[in-house]
């Protein structure tokens, strides 16, 4: 028959280990109650402030996702002229707040001024952008193309010459081929005939395979003609 373990009196005598432990914590919340009411407050309105605040966010965002929704049904109505688009763009750009969408409703702003030929005003709502975002991303590249763009517009071949050249040497993923076509627009605009011979040139070996390559070979020819 087995034997069951012997307790002595004094060891029957000795407090509980779990119990022990749960009336010091239970003597310590006594003592210390009024700073632990203060410390679980404090968490829980911190934790429902941060629910509130990514609330209201999530809010935010989905009424200017709906902004930028009439921006863009306004751009593609027929019915209005472009200097009645261009208003009505204005009036709603007011109602956005900062962020990505009223960084995408200016672009389509300043699009829309480049299309009149306001290209004054187009330029500052590019350069809005420019001041606003990082130069590796994508809403910074095409404001850098629509500045350039409108230089050309306004005739300022040199200020064009400059921007086209900056994208260039940017190194960034924005397709180059139409920006190499047009710094070569440029410099034959502005009588510079042997630079825009060396664009077309470094064109026609670095765009060899581009489907419109054609257009560089054609451009080549009439200019070598000329020198």
């Amino acid at each position: 028959m087995a034997k069951g373990k012997k307790f002595t009196r004094k060891e029957l005598n000795k407090p509980d280990q779990f119990i022990s432990t749960t009336d010091m914590v239970l003597a310590y919340c006594s003592k210390h109650k009024t700073g632990l009411i203060f410390v679980v407050t404090a968490v829980v309105l911190v934790v429902f402030s941060a629910l509130w605040v990514r609330y209201n966010q999530n809010i935010n965002s989905l009424r200017m996702e709906a902004l930028y929704f009439k921006v863009e049904k306004i751009k593609a109505q027929n019915g209005f002229s472009p200097r009645e688009i261009v208003g009505k763009i204005e009036n709603l750009l007011n109602e956005f707040s900062e962020g990505p969408q009223k960084q995408r409703a200016i672009m389509i702003l300043a699009d829309q001024y480049y299309e009149i030929r306001a290209y004054d005003r187009a330029i500052s709502l590019y350069q809005d952008i420019l001041n606003e975002t990082s130069p590796s991303t994508f809403p910074y590249q095409l404001a850098s193309i629509g500045v350039a763009y409108s230089l050309e517009g306004k005739k300022d071949y040199k200020g064009a010459i400059v921007a086209y050249k900056t994208i260039i040497e940017s190194h960034n993923k924005y397709p180059l081929f139409h920006v190499y076509l047009s710094l070569a627009r440029c410099y034959e605009f502005n009588d510079n005939h042997n630079s825009a011979l060396l664009t077309l040139r470094e064109m026609n070996t670095r765009f060899l395979n581009h489907p419109k390559i054609e257009l560089v070979e054609s451009r080549l020819k009439r200019l070598e003609k000329l020198a």
